[in-house]
Parts: C-alpha cells; sequence; structure tokens
C-alpha cells in the first residue's frame, strides 16, 4: 500500500510518541539528519512565550502564535514535540498537533530553497552562501578563482548546487555516510538530471541487448522478429536533511521515445515490477542507485522523450537513544535489552598498536519476531553497526572504521567495530576527543514518502 503525505507524517508523531517512552533521553549533538525528535528541556524564550500563546484566550494572539511557531521552522519542532506529548490544553494539543503534523511534512518533503545575488564571486564563495543559508556541511576541493554570477530565487537546493558547480567545471558528490555534501574538480558533468523535492535523479548509463528472432517465424509474417531489451540505470541523491534508509524498484508510469512509440516493458503476470522489496533497505546512505528495463520496438528513435516514473523512498526522520551503555571500557560480557534489540558487550578496549583507536566486541540481537518463512533478517544484522556509536564524557562521537569482524548469530550478529578520532574517509582530523564514556544503540525512526521523477531527452546511442 503507498503511503499518503498524511500516513507518512502521522507516523512521525507515533514514532515520537515512542521516543520518550522512556525515563531518560539524552540528545547528542545532532546533525540536521539527525534532529531529535523530542527536546528534553524548553527552547529559548520566544519559542516558550509562542507555545504558551497558543493558549490565549484571544483568538488572535492564538492564530499569531501558530503562524509565527511556524515561520521559525524546524528548529523549534523538537520544542513543540515536547509540549504536545506533555500539555493537558486540549486547544494548544490541537494546534501542536496540526503544526508539527504540517511542519514535519514540509521538513521532510519539501527542499531547502536558496535566494541569493551573486555577482562576480568565486566558485567557493557562492558555495559557502548556499551552505550558511541551508545549514548544510558543504566541503570544497580546489577551485580556480574564475569569477561567476547568480540570481537564485526560491530555487531548490540541488538545482542551485548544480548550476554553480556545472558552470565552474565542478562535480558534486554524496556518496560518504554522512551528511556532508562534498564538491570536486573534476572532468565530468551529468547532463541528465531530474529533480523532485529534496531528490536529485542522475542517469548515469543505458545497457543494451538485441534479439533476432531466427526460428519459429510465421509464414504470413506480421511478428516481430528483431526486439532490443534495455535498462536505464540512474542514481538517486537526497538533500542531508533526509538520510535514505531504503527505496523501492521504481514503477514506470509514461516512457516514450522521440517518435512517439513507447518503450513500456510488459509487466509480470504477478505485477512484481513496483511490488517488490527495497534496494539497500535498512542501510542509510544519500545516494542509491538502480535501474529500469526498457523496451525499445522502433530502432530508427533516437532518444527517450520522456521517462516518468515514482519510487517509495524509506526516510530517516530522526533518531533516539534505546540503549546507553556508561563507562563502556568497565563493561565485560553484560546485556541490555533496547526496545528493538538487545546488546551484550562484551568488552571495549584500546587498540595494542594505536593509541586512541577503540575495537568494540559487541553481539547485538533483534528483538522482532523471526519470520519463520523468510529465516533471519540479514538486511538488520549487516546495518546495525551504523547505529552503535561511541561518544566521550561530552558526547562527541569516535568515528566508525567499520567491522573488523562479524559472524552470523542466530537473530542477530556478533561484531567487531573499530572506533577512532579521525576521519578516515576524508584524511581530516578529528575533534580532541576524551576517553570513551559512553556506548549507544540509536533507534532510527522512518516514514515513507512517494516521488515522482521525470527525465526528458536521454539519447540511446
Amino acid at each position: 500500500m503507498r503511503a499518503t503525505v498524511f500516513t507518512a507524517v502521522f507516523g512521525l508523531l507515533i514514532v515520537a510518541t515512542y521516543a520518550v517512552g522512556g525515563k531518560e533521553i539524552d540528545y547528542a549533538p545532532t546533525s540536521p539528519a539527525s534532529m531529535p525528535l523530542v527536546a528534553e528541556g524548553p527552547g529559548d524564550a520566544a519559542v516558550e512565550q509562542l507555545i504558551k500563546d497558543l493558549a490565549s484566550e484571544d483568538w488572535r494572539t492564538r492564530e499569531k502564535a501558530g503562524l509565527d511557531l511556524a515561520a521559525k521552522g524546524e528548529k523549534a519542532l523538537p520544542f513543540m514535540r515536547r509540549v504536545l506529548h506533555s500539555t493537558d490544553n486540549p486547544e494548544v494539543q490541537r494546534r501542536l498537533a496540526v503544526l508539527v503534523k504540517r511542519m514535519d511534512h514540509d521538513r521532510l518533503v519539501s527542499p531547502k530553497r536558496v535566494t541569493l545575488s551573486a555577482k562576480d564571486r568565486t566558485a567557493k564563495q557562492i558555495i559557502d552562501d548556499i551552505a550558511k543559508q541551508t545549514g548544510y556541511k558543504i566541503e570544497f576541493g580546489e577551485s580556480s578563482e574564475t569569477k561567476h554570477s547568480f540570481e537564485f530565487n526560491n530555487t531548490p537546493f540541488w538545482q542551485a548546487i548544480d548550476a554553480v558547480a556545472n558552470a565552474a567545471g565542478l562535480t558534486v558528490q554524496t556518496e560518504y555516510e554522512d551528511d556532508t555534501v562534498r564538491i570536486y574538480t573534476q572532468d565530468a558533468v551529468n547532463p541528465y538530471s531530474a529533480y523532485a523535492g529534496p531528490f536529485r535523479f542522475i542517469a548515469t548509463n543505458i545497457q543494451s541487448n538485441r534479439s533476432v528472432q531466427l526460428s519459429g517465424i510465421s509464414k504470413r509474417g506480421g511478428n516481430n522478429r528483431v526486439q532490443e531489451y534495455m535498462s536505464l540505470s540512474f542514481q538517486v541523491n537526497s538533500e542531508p536533511k533526509n538520510p535514505m534508509l531504503g527505496i523501492s524498484q521504481p514503477e514506470l508510469l509514461v516512457v516514450t521515445d522521440n517518435l512517439g512509440g513507447s518503450l513500456m516493458p510488459p509487466r509480470d503476470r504477478n505485477d512484481n515490477e513496483y511490488r517488490s522489496g527495497y534496494y539497500n533497505r535498512g542501510s542509510r546512505s544519500h545516494n542509491m542507485s538502480m535501474s529500469v528495463n526498457l523496451v525499445r520496438a522502433d530502432r530508427g528513435a533516437t532518444s527517450i522523450k520522456t521517462l516518468k516514473g515514482r519510487v517509495r523512498v524509506e526516510l530517516l526522520s530522526g533518531t533516539s537513544p534505546e540503549v546507553v551503555i556508561a563507562d563502556p571500557l568497565k563493561v565485560k560480557k553484560q546485556t541490555f535489552a533496547g526496545r528493538t534489540a538487545d546488546l551484550e558487550l562484551t568488552a571495549v578496549d584500546e587498540d595494542a598498536n594505536t593509541k586512541g583507536v577503540y575495537l568494540v566486541n559487541v553481539t547485538a540481537r533483534s528483538r522482532v519476531p523471526v519470520d519463520p518463512r523468510r529465516g533471519d533478517d540479514y538486511m538488520w544484522a549487516n546495518n546495525i553497526q551504523q547505529r552503535i556509536e561511541l561518544m566521550d564524557e561530552k558526547g562527541t562521537r569516535y568515528f566508525s572504521y567499520g567491522l573488523q569482524a562479524s559472524n552470523h548469530v542466530p537473530g542477530g550478529l556478533q561484531m567487531t567495530i573499530m572506533y577512532g578520532p579521525n576521519d578516515r574517509r576524508t584524511g581530516q582530523p578529528g575533534p580532541k576527543l576524551g576517553a570513551p564514556a559512553k556506548l549507544v544503540l540509536t533507534e532510527w525512526h522512518t516514514v515513507t514518502h512517494e516521488v515522482t521523477f521525470e527525465f526528458k531527452d536521454i539519447p540511446l546511442a
């Protein structure tokens, strides 16, 4: 069943309730993509006063407070949720419920927008302005001092970034498992792109397989002896605020060539083309790859005039601590129960060869009953490591260097994860870290959103 916008947003409120079910919610510093669902305490004085004004006896004051809270944007959401789940005032509860639903919808499925006037500025200067305006972290490689001019008026993030990158001969990449957009100098362009809200679709290649029937040919003629089967591959990029945990097999809605012919492949008997499982399900990413099958009936066609499709995207809407293990260096062979998983911590030891690098030996077991028809959920087991974080006493995270060893066990995964102070993906040193003070299993809260995309004029040769 396809999730409607209302269903997706209502799901946010449900998971927000789960997030505050425990006695203690200790949110560590977060990026835009991992914004906490519910704040621990009050926000700034202006936000708290606006929330109080929602209970005013004067309806004009209530209306103005609602408009002003909406204008505060996503930064006010955790504090609004806190009051939504604690207030006894039905008017405040009603108004906050409507506001939170609407603002969550805007946060998750609407793009960040850019408005700026750039006159004779370098690409780096313009990109820095976009980063400040959107709040996104954008790393910039070496570039020339060539000056550019742009006028952006409420332009969606991806269109603005691509416009600057294309003009300056730069490439935008989002393949890392963090929320950073990286821009490099590279002799490459992506001329066939489509934009849909906070998502960017990039056509990468077409593969073709031609079949000529040589037997069983009708004497009367008329049957098509030549068939060309093709597949179009593409990438889907999400904005930093919207990490993807999975994406469905695309459903083609319309696909025609430049001569007006259809390239739509036949559906199978069970109509499984759109209802199959998710790509990469459970692994946090801003970049996913997929493909669609096509059939070309007329070899005179030279391009895909229009390809329109839709996908369901599973999004990470927020995080909350599920299991918090204090002083992990002192813990030996203890089990800790979470809502969705149990952690058995064998030990956390400093690496014998590298000071400041730690090896976490832990076994994670899902508390979700195993489906006997499918067996263990290996996708869950393979991705649980991304939810385990090592922090110092200030809440600063160690960088995960990934699995050093792993072994599937019934219902889960036994693993050794290495953590260190430096970001090995970029070669950049990280912040100064203290000794490990907490090992945290985070719970990921998700919503599913349906996205429609459209490519135009993609060449077939």
